[in-house]
């Protein structure tokens, strides 16, 4: 397959997962939104390796193992979208070597519901395991900023206010995972602003 087909065939199996998540962008801008220095505006904060060994910690499993329900579920799309007629049979064996070799991928094409049962637990379990590794990531970003002099502490108090504040996503991060400009903002000049 070559990669613009490849291409498609991804944006096709993940499109579903991410046009359910939209609102997600809503309210993550709740402190700022694209292009405005300082606000609480992204969700993911980590990258998905560290995100998803700070919620295998919280699921109290190995990362292995949810890599491995990740992947499953991945796997278990891309057969059953291949099934439907939704992607070419032939290109099966290349998107699952995708989701092998790119954990960003796999949870792209993953399903919350499928991850969950391949762990043996609830969907509520699982997002709130990577609601709270988001928001871990999130605050350490803040704090690294402020020891970086990158905000100030009084900044830093109302980004973490904001922070609180906010509604996370769980395990799907929506839009967040397309890199569409959402992210801590600290400003081009002194001190964030």
């Amino acid at each position: 397959m070559n990669g613009r087909a490849r291409t498609v065939a991804l944006v096709t199996l993940a499109a579903a997962a991410l046009a359910a998540l939209a609102t997600a962008a809503t309210a993550m801008a709740h402190g700022g939104g694209p292009g405005k220095a300082g606000g609480l505006r992204g969700a993911v904060g980590a990258g998905t390796s560290t995100l998803v060994t700070d919620a295998a910690k919280r699921l109290n499993v190995t990362r292995a193992k949810l890599v491995d329900a990740i992947e499953d579920s991945a796997r278990s799309r891309i057969d059953q979208a291949a099934t439907d007629g939704d992607i070419r049979k032939e290109d099966v064996a290349e998107l699952k070597e995708d989701v092998s070799d790119d954990l960003s991928t796999a949870m792209g094409i993953s399903q919350t519901r499928t991850v969950a049962s391949n762990l043996g637990i609830t969907t509520a379990k699982l997002n709130d395991a990577f609601r709270a590794s988001r928001k871990a990531a999130m605050q350490a970003r803040i704090d690294a900023a402020l020891e970086d002099d990158r905000i100030d502490k009084e900044r830093a108090d109302e980004l973490k206010d904001e922070l609180d504040d906010a509604e996370l996503p769980g395990y799907k991060a929506g839009l967040f995972a397309l890199g569409a400009g959402f992210g801590f903002g600290f400003g081009h000049g002194p001190r964030g602003r």
